[in-house]
């Protein structure tokens, strides 16, 4: 069985590191790759090609320089069907404000809305 693979995109290198030891502390085997810079996030995705259907979960910040985390779902949105199914996307925010949450549950491509600082009892919520 494959590890269940997460991916996290933010800015921020200190809050990436403590979003891997949330989640080695939630799901030890995972899978987790992060990237400071959205697009390159995006142009890994959107290369994805692995022909097994497990899903993926992106932990996506609103608040980044170059794109923010609603660019990257707007770019997102252009994707193949094939590959945007083999991902759940998270906001993970800092944010308060409650457009945010507004606009995050009423896209499509976002699953739910995450309050930082991710914890290990929050990853376990995702799974």
């Amino acid at each position: 069985m494959t590890p269940l693979q997460f991916i996290i995109i933010d800015n921020d290198p200190v809050n990436n590191l403590l979003c891997d030891l949330a989640i080695k502390d939630a799901v030890a085997d995972a899978g987790i790759l992060d990237f400071t810079e959205p697009v390159k996030a995006f142009e890994y995705i959107s290369k994805d090609t692995e022909s097994n259907n497990n899903k993926q979960i992106v932990l996506l910040d609103i608040n980044m320089p170059t794109w923010t985390g609603w660019d990257f779902v707007d770019h997102f949105e252009e994707l193949d069907e094939k590959i945007k199914n083999r991902f759940k996307i998270y906001i993970l925010s800092s944010s308060i404000d409650n457009n945010d949450k507004l606009r995050a549950v009423e896209n499509k491509n976002v699953v739910g809305y995450i309050e930082k600082p991710l914890t290990e009892e929050k990853v376990v919520s995702l799974l």
